[in-house]
Protein backbone atom coordinates (compact mmCIF):
# COMPACT_ATOMS: atom_id res chain seq x y z
CA UNK A 1 0.00 0.00 0.00
CA UNK A 2 1.19 3.49 -0.82
CA UNK A 3 0.16 6.35 1.41
CA UNK A 4 0.31 10.07 0.68
CA UNK A 5 2.43 9.50 -2.42
CA UNK A 6 1.89 10.61 -5.99
CA UNK A 7 2.15 8.62 -9.18
CA UNK A 8 2.09 10.38 -12.52
CA UNK A 9 0.81 8.91 -15.76
CA UNK A 10 1.07 11.35 -18.64
CA UNK A 11 -0.98 14.38 -17.64
CA UNK A 12 -2.78 12.50 -14.87
CA UNK A 13 -1.72 12.27 -11.25
CA UNK A 14 -3.09 9.79 -8.75
CA UNK A 15 -2.92 10.82 -5.11
CA UNK A 16 -2.79 7.75 -2.90
CA UNK A 17 -4.03 8.58 0.56
CA UNK A 18 -4.41 5.18 2.15
CA UNK A 19 -6.27 3.77 -0.87
CA UNK A 20 -4.96 0.39 -1.96
CA UNK A 21 -2.87 0.50 -5.13
CA UNK A 22 -0.48 -2.38 -5.79
CA UNK A 23 1.94 -0.23 -7.80
CA UNK A 24 2.14 3.45 -8.74
CA UNK A 25 0.48 4.08 -12.09
CA UNK A 26 3.82 5.24 -13.52
CA UNK A 27 5.30 1.75 -12.96
CA UNK A 28 2.63 -0.04 -15.01
CA UNK A 29 2.62 -0.24 -18.80
CA UNK A 30 -0.83 0.58 -20.17
CA UNK A 31 -1.98 0.80 -23.75
CA UNK A 32 -4.57 3.17 -22.31
CA UNK A 33 -6.15 4.08 -18.99
CA UNK A 34 -9.73 3.99 -20.18
CA UNK A 35 -12.95 2.43 -19.00
CA UNK A 36 -12.79 -1.20 -20.18
CA UNK A 37 -14.51 -1.71 -23.53
CA UNK A 38 -15.96 1.78 -23.05
CA UNK A 39 -18.77 0.23 -20.98
CA UNK A 40 -19.90 2.05 -17.84
CA UNK A 41 -22.27 -0.10 -15.78
CA UNK A 42 -24.14 2.26 -13.45
CA UNK A 43 -26.43 1.10 -10.63
CA UNK A 44 -28.68 4.12 -10.12
CA UNK A 45 -30.65 2.65 -7.21
CA UNK A 46 -30.42 -0.21 -4.73
CA UNK A 47 -34.20 -0.45 -4.44
CA UNK A 48 -35.97 -3.39 -6.04
CA UNK A 49 -39.50 -4.79 -6.31
CA UNK A 50 -38.12 -8.34 -6.27
CA UNK A 51 -35.79 -10.16 -3.87
CA UNK A 52 -33.72 -12.69 -5.81
CA UNK A 53 -31.57 -14.81 -3.51
CA UNK A 54 -28.45 -14.49 -5.68
CA UNK A 55 -28.62 -10.71 -6.24
CA UNK A 56 -25.50 -8.65 -5.42
CA UNK A 57 -27.15 -5.29 -6.28
CA UNK A 58 -23.96 -4.26 -8.08
CA UNK A 59 -22.37 -3.54 -4.70
CA UNK A 60 -25.11 -1.08 -3.68
CA UNK A 61 -26.61 -0.31 -0.30
CA UNK A 62 -30.08 -1.87 -0.46
CA UNK A 63 -32.17 1.31 -0.25
CA UNK A 64 -29.80 3.99 -1.50
CA UNK A 65 -30.54 6.04 -4.62
CA UNK A 66 -28.25 8.52 -6.32
CA UNK A 67 -29.74 11.92 -7.20
CA UNK A 68 -30.08 12.89 -10.85
CA UNK A 69 -27.36 15.56 -10.61
CA UNK A 70 -24.77 13.14 -9.20
CA UNK A 71 -25.54 10.51 -11.84
CA UNK A 72 -25.17 12.98 -14.69
CA UNK A 73 -22.01 14.54 -13.28
CA UNK A 74 -20.30 11.15 -12.84
CA UNK A 75 -21.22 10.02 -16.35
CA UNK A 76 -20.20 13.35 -17.91
CA UNK A 77 -16.84 13.37 -16.15
CA UNK A 78 -16.28 9.73 -17.13
CA UNK A 79 -16.57 10.56 -20.83
CA UNK A 80 -12.91 11.55 -21.02
CA UNK A 81 -12.05 7.93 -20.10
CA UNK A 82 -13.61 6.51 -23.25
CA UNK A 83 -17.27 5.83 -22.43
CA UNK A 84 -19.07 4.39 -25.45
CA UNK A 85 -21.94 2.62 -23.67
CA UNK A 86 -23.86 3.16 -20.44
CA UNK A 87 -25.90 0.38 -18.85
CA UNK A 88 -28.40 1.41 -16.14
CA UNK A 89 -28.80 -1.24 -13.47
CA UNK A 90 -29.79 -1.56 -9.82
CA UNK A 91 -31.63 -2.84 -7.87
CA UNK A 92 -34.38 -2.18 -10.33
CA UNK A 93 -33.43 0.97 -12.30
CA UNK A 94 -37.06 1.72 -13.23
CA UNK A 95 -37.73 2.40 -9.54
CA UNK A 96 -35.50 5.47 -9.68
CA UNK A 97 -37.85 8.44 -9.54
CA UNK A 98 -36.07 10.23 -12.39
CA UNK A 99 -35.07 7.33 -14.63
CA UNK A 100 -36.90 8.79 -17.66
CA UNK A 101 -35.18 12.13 -17.16
CA UNK A 102 -31.82 10.38 -16.83
CA UNK A 103 -32.36 8.54 -20.14
CA UNK A 104 -33.62 11.67 -21.88
CA UNK A 105 -30.67 13.74 -20.69
CA UNK A 106 -28.10 11.07 -21.59
CA UNK A 107 -29.51 10.53 -25.06
CA UNK A 108 -29.79 14.24 -25.68
CA UNK A 109 -26.31 15.17 -24.53
CA UNK A 110 -24.45 12.06 -25.69
CA UNK A 111 -26.33 10.74 -28.75
CA UNK A 112 -23.41 8.57 -29.82
CA UNK A 113 -23.38 6.61 -26.57
CA UNK A 114 -25.26 3.30 -26.58
CA UNK A 115 -27.72 3.34 -23.68
CA UNK A 116 -29.09 0.13 -22.20
CA UNK A 117 -31.10 -0.90 -19.17
CA UNK A 118 -31.18 -4.13 -17.14
CA UNK A 119 -34.64 -4.69 -15.68
CA UNK A 120 -37.10 -7.30 -14.43
CA UNK A 121 -39.71 -5.66 -16.74
CA UNK A 122 -42.41 -5.48 -14.06
CA UNK A 123 -42.87 -1.71 -14.54
CA UNK A 124 -43.64 -2.15 -18.22
CA UNK A 125 -45.63 1.07 -18.68
CA UNK A 126 -42.71 3.22 -17.52
CA UNK A 127 -40.30 1.15 -19.60
CA UNK A 128 -42.41 1.48 -22.75
CA UNK A 129 -42.58 5.27 -22.29
CA UNK A 130 -38.77 5.32 -22.39
CA UNK A 131 -38.61 2.90 -25.32
CA UNK A 132 -41.27 4.70 -27.36
CA UNK A 133 -39.42 7.97 -26.93
CA UNK A 134 -36.37 6.36 -28.52
CA UNK A 135 -34.20 6.80 -25.43
CA UNK A 136 -32.96 3.22 -25.03
CA UNK A 137 -30.92 1.12 -27.47
CA UNK A 138 -31.11 -2.19 -25.62
CA UNK A 139 -33.23 -3.75 -22.86
CA UNK A 140 -32.00 -6.84 -21.00
CA UNK A 141 -34.78 -8.54 -19.04
CA UNK A 142 -33.86 -10.83 -16.16
CA UNK A 143 -36.08 -13.92 -16.04
CA UNK A 144 -35.10 -17.32 -14.65
CA UNK A 145 -38.35 -19.29 -14.83
CA UNK A 146 -40.33 -20.14 -17.93
CA UNK A 147 -43.69 -21.11 -16.43
CA UNK A 148 -43.99 -20.07 -12.80
CA UNK A 149 -46.01 -17.76 -10.53
CA UNK A 150 -42.86 -15.61 -10.12
CA UNK A 151 -40.52 -15.03 -13.05
CA UNK A 152 -37.28 -15.07 -11.06
CA UNK A 153 -35.75 -16.78 -8.01
CA UNK A 154 -37.56 -14.37 -5.70
CA UNK A 155 -40.28 -14.57 -3.07
CA UNK A 156 -42.12 -11.65 -4.71
CA UNK A 157 -42.70 -10.68 -8.31
CA UNK A 158 -44.94 -11.27 -11.32
CA UNK A 159 -45.76 -14.44 -13.31
CA UNK A 160 -43.41 -15.64 -16.04
CA UNK A 161 -46.01 -15.40 -18.80
CA UNK A 162 -46.65 -11.75 -17.95
CA UNK A 163 -42.95 -10.86 -18.08
CA UNK A 164 -42.42 -12.78 -21.31
CA UNK A 165 -45.36 -10.87 -22.77
CA UNK A 166 -43.67 -7.65 -21.70
CA UNK A 167 -40.50 -8.72 -23.53
CA UNK A 168 -42.54 -9.05 -26.72
CA UNK A 169 -44.02 -5.59 -26.15
CA UNK A 170 -40.50 -4.16 -25.95
CA UNK A 171 -39.51 -5.92 -29.16
CA UNK A 172 -42.71 -4.81 -30.91
CA UNK A 173 -41.88 -1.22 -29.96
CA UNK A 174 -38.71 -1.55 -32.05
CA UNK A 175 -36.15 -1.93 -29.26
CA UNK A 176 -33.51 -4.64 -29.02
CA UNK A 177 -34.81 -6.97 -26.27
CA UNK A 178 -32.71 -9.76 -24.72
CA UNK A 179 -33.24 -12.21 -21.87
CA UNK A 180 -30.70 -12.90 -19.15
CA UNK A 181 -31.40 -16.02 -17.07
CA UNK A 182 -29.51 -17.14 -13.98
CA UNK A 183 -29.26 -20.93 -13.83
CA UNK A 184 -30.62 -22.00 -10.44
CA UNK A 185 -30.57 -25.75 -11.08
CA UNK A 186 -33.90 -26.18 -12.88
CA UNK A 187 -33.05 -27.48 -16.34
CA UNK A 188 -36.69 -27.53 -17.44
CA UNK A 189 -37.00 -23.79 -16.92
CA UNK A 190 -33.92 -23.07 -19.02
CA UNK A 191 -35.19 -25.34 -21.80
CA UNK A 192 -38.57 -23.61 -21.73
CA UNK A 193 -37.02 -20.15 -21.84
CA UNK A 194 -34.62 -21.12 -24.62
CA UNK A 195 -37.38 -22.61 -26.77
CA UNK A 196 -39.55 -19.52 -26.24
CA UNK A 197 -36.60 -17.34 -27.28
CA UNK A 198 -35.98 -19.51 -30.36
CA UNK A 199 -39.60 -19.11 -31.46
CA UNK A 200 -39.60 -15.36 -30.92
CA UNK A 201 -36.09 -14.56 -32.15
CA UNK A 202 -34.98 -13.23 -28.79
CA UNK A 203 -31.37 -13.53 -27.64
CA UNK A 204 -30.86 -15.42 -24.38
CA UNK A 205 -27.85 -15.56 -22.08
CA UNK A 206 -27.65 -18.16 -19.28
CA UNK A 207 -25.46 -17.14 -16.35
CA UNK A 208 -23.89 -19.13 -13.58
CA UNK A 209 -24.67 -17.90 -10.05
CA UNK A 210 -21.94 -15.66 -8.63
CA UNK A 211 -20.90 -16.47 -5.07
CA UNK A 212 -17.78 -16.42 -2.90
CA UNK A 213 -16.63 -19.94 -3.79
CA UNK A 214 -13.25 -20.26 -5.49
CA UNK A 215 -12.76 -23.17 -7.89
CA UNK A 216 -10.87 -24.11 -11.04
CA UNK A 217 -14.02 -24.77 -13.08
CA UNK A 218 -17.71 -23.82 -13.22
CA UNK A 219 -20.02 -25.93 -11.05
CA UNK A 220 -20.76 -29.44 -12.29
CA UNK A 221 -24.46 -28.59 -12.48
CA UNK A 222 -23.79 -25.59 -14.73
CA UNK A 223 -21.45 -27.57 -16.97
CA UNK A 224 -24.00 -30.38 -17.30
CA UNK A 225 -26.68 -27.87 -18.27
CA UNK A 226 -24.45 -26.33 -20.95
CA UNK A 227 -23.57 -29.73 -22.43
CA UNK A 228 -27.22 -30.82 -22.36
CA UNK A 229 -28.41 -27.68 -24.17
CA UNK A 230 -25.73 -28.00 -26.85
CA UNK A 231 -26.55 -31.65 -27.48
CA UNK A 232 -30.36 -31.33 -27.32
CA UNK A 233 -30.63 -28.42 -29.73
CA UNK A 234 -27.77 -29.37 -32.04
CA UNK A 235 -25.80 -26.22 -31.30
CA UNK A 236 -22.33 -25.44 -32.56
CA UNK A 237 -20.15 -23.70 -30.01
CA UNK A 238 -18.27 -20.47 -30.65
CA UNK A 239 -15.89 -19.05 -28.08
CA UNK A 240 -15.41 -15.36 -27.35
CA UNK A 241 -11.82 -15.21 -26.09
CA UNK A 242 -12.15 -11.63 -24.87
CA UNK A 243 -15.12 -12.32 -22.59
CA UNK A 244 -14.43 -16.06 -22.18
CA UNK A 245 -18.06 -16.62 -23.08
CA UNK A 246 -19.55 -19.49 -25.10
CA UNK A 247 -22.12 -18.76 -27.76
CA UNK A 248 -23.93 -21.78 -29.19
CA UNK A 249 -25.80 -21.57 -32.49
CA UNK A 250 -27.56 -23.93 -34.88
CA UNK A 251 -28.06 -23.80 -38.66
CA UNK A 252 -31.74 -22.86 -38.19
CA UNK A 253 -31.11 -19.81 -36.03
CA UNK A 254 -31.23 -21.16 -32.48
CA UNK A 255 -28.72 -19.34 -30.27
CA UNK A 256 -27.80 -19.36 -26.57
CA UNK A 257 -24.90 -17.62 -24.81
CA UNK A 258 -23.40 -19.20 -21.69
CA UNK A 259 -21.64 -16.94 -19.21
CA UNK A 260 -19.94 -18.76 -16.35
CA UNK A 261 -18.94 -17.01 -13.12
CA UNK A 262 -15.60 -15.33 -13.63
CA UNK A 263 -15.56 -14.74 -9.86
CA UNK A 264 -15.57 -18.48 -9.15
CA UNK A 265 -12.56 -19.01 -11.41
CA UNK A 266 -10.98 -15.73 -10.28
CA UNK A 267 -10.69 -14.64 -13.90
CA UNK A 268 -10.21 -11.09 -12.72
CA UNK A 269 -8.30 -10.16 -15.86
CA UNK A 270 -11.48 -10.88 -17.83
CA UNK A 271 -13.62 -8.57 -15.67
CA UNK A 272 -10.91 -5.95 -16.08
CA UNK A 273 -11.70 -5.89 -19.81
CA UNK A 274 -15.50 -5.85 -19.55
CA UNK A 275 -16.70 -2.69 -17.82
CA UNK A 276 -16.35 -0.34 -14.89
CA UNK A 277 -19.06 -0.56 -12.24
CA UNK A 278 -20.43 2.44 -10.37
CA UNK A 279 -22.66 1.71 -7.37
CA UNK A 280 -25.69 3.65 -6.17
CA UNK A 281 -23.45 4.86 -3.34
CA UNK A 282 -21.40 6.74 -5.95
CA UNK A 283 -18.40 4.41 -5.75
CA UNK A 284 -16.35 2.97 -8.60
CA UNK A 285 -15.93 -0.73 -7.89
CA UNK A 286 -13.21 -3.05 -9.13
CA UNK A 287 -15.02 -6.13 -7.81
CA UNK A 288 -18.31 -7.05 -6.13
CA UNK A 289 -16.78 -9.08 -3.32
CA UNK A 290 -16.80 -7.75 0.26
CA UNK A 291 -13.58 -6.06 1.32
CA UNK A 292 -12.74 -4.78 -2.15
CA UNK A 293 -11.68 -1.11 -2.25
CA UNK A 294 -14.32 1.44 -3.17
CA UNK A 295 -13.35 4.65 -4.93
CA UNK A 296 -15.81 7.48 -4.34
CA UNK A 297 -16.76 9.56 -7.38
CA UNK A 298 -18.98 11.98 -5.46
CA UNK A 299 -16.21 14.37 -4.39
CA UNK A 300 -15.48 16.45 -7.50
CA UNK A 301 -11.99 17.39 -6.32
CA UNK A 302 -11.06 13.70 -5.84
CA UNK A 303 -12.84 12.39 -8.95
CA UNK A 304 -9.87 12.11 -11.28
CA UNK A 305 -7.59 10.49 -8.72
CA UNK A 306 -10.25 8.00 -7.64
CA UNK A 307 -11.42 6.91 -11.09
CA UNK A 308 -7.80 6.41 -12.16
CA UNK A 309 -7.16 4.42 -8.98
CA UNK A 310 -10.20 2.25 -9.75
CA UNK A 311 -9.05 1.65 -13.33
CA UNK A 312 -5.55 0.93 -12.07
CA UNK A 313 -6.83 -1.77 -9.71
CA UNK A 314 -9.10 -3.57 -12.18
CA UNK A 315 -8.02 -7.18 -12.56
CA UNK A 316 -6.79 -7.61 -8.99
CA UNK A 317 -8.32 -10.67 -7.26
CA UNK A 318 -10.40 -9.96 -4.17
CA UNK A 319 -8.13 -12.07 -1.95
CA UNK A 320 -5.47 -9.38 -2.34
CA UNK A 321 -7.95 -6.78 -1.11
CA UNK A 322 -8.55 -8.28 2.32
CA UNK A 323 -8.18 -5.74 5.09
CA UNK A 324 -7.98 -2.84 2.66
CA UNK A 325 -10.40 0.08 2.82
Amino acid sequence: MYSESKAADGEHTVVNTGIWIEKPVSEVLYSHLNIPAGDLRFAVTGKCNMNCYYCHREGCSAENELPFADIMRIIERSMVYGVRAVRLTGGEPLLHGEVTRICRELKGRFPGVKLGINTNAILIDKLLEIVNEGLIDCVVVGIDRYDAPISKASAVGRPSDEILGNVLKIKKAGCDANISAVYTGDLGNIEGLAEWCFRNRIKIKVLEVVDSEVADAPTEAYQRMVNHMIEKYGLSVFYNHTKKQYSAKSHDGKAVSFFHSHCRLRECEVCARLHLRVSCDGDALTCLHPGTPKFSLLDESAFEGNILAALHNLGSPPERCEGKK
